[in-house]
Parts: structure tokens; sequence; C-alpha cells
């Protein structure tokens, strides 16, 4: 590939635009319209097209941020920025990252009472505290603790 096919290649990833990559790569052209024709007949060769995917899969890979791009930037807008919300909704976003927060729930009954779980058959639901604790006393007499 020639130097004018590699700029071709680069502009042509850059605006998308053929006939104004043909261009600006230094192609001399007598008429607009024929720079939409060669430009399309460049990109049928495979060298060319070849190079014009490497460059696509190279550009979209440095748009992306990988996970210590972005800590780097919110760690930036967190120690630099202003705006107070800006710098809380980065730290925000870190501790999210970092899996700081922990989510917690409380189990309880309808009112707010202790949980009471029922078995079929049992006319009177037994309370989880209740359960728990025998079965703690039967894990010490399996150990050979005295309850």
């Amino acid at each position: 590939m020639n130097p004018r096919q590699e700029a071709f290649c680069v502009e042509y990833v850059r605006s998308g635009n053929a006939a104004k990559a043909y261009r600006a790569a230094g192609y001399k052209i007598g008429n607009p319209h024929s720079a939409d024709v060669r430009a399309s007949a460049l990109l049928r060769r495979p060298e060319v097209a070849k190079r014009v995917q490497l460059l696509v899969v190279e550009m979209k890979g440095e748009e992306i941020l990988d996970a210590r791009q972005r800590r780097i930037v919110l760690s930036e807008i967190a120690r630099t920025s202003a705006n107070t919300m800006e710098v809380i909704r980065a730290i925000d976003v870190l501790n999210r990252m970092d899996g700081v927060y922990v989510q917690r729930q409380q189990i309880t009954g309808a009112d707010g009472s202790p949980l009471r779980i029922s078995w079929e058959g049992e006319s009177e639901p037994e309370p989880l505290e209740e359960i728990l604790s025998r079965q703690r006393e039967k894990a010490k007499a399996a150990a050979g603790e005295n309850p």
C-alpha cells in the first residue's frame, strides 16, 4: 500500500466520506463525480478494504475507556471539580465500581414484628428466633457441649 492509499484509508475512517477522503489524500480529479467513482474503486481493492477494517477496529478500541481509565477520569473530577454535585456523583460512581456499598435488607412480619414461620399442619406459627435457638442447642449437644 502506498502513502496516498494509507492517507485515503485514514481520512475515510475519520470522515466516512469516500470522495472527500480521495481528494484529501491528494489524488487529482477532473470533475467532482470522478472522485466518487475512483474512491469507490479504491475501496474495492482488497488491501485498502482490509486497512480500512483495521483502522475502524483501532478507532473503536480507542474510544472505549477501560475500568482503570474510567477510575482515573472520575478521580480527577472528584479532585478538581468546583461543582459539589459533580464531586459527589464522581465519588458515588467510584464507590459503586469498587463495591463499597452493601445492600442490606431486613425481613420482618407484616406489622414489623419478628418473622414467624409455620409448617403445614401446625396451628400456630413459630417465631424464627425460637427455631434458630433450638437449632443452636442441637448443634451444641451434637458437639458435646452442655446447653
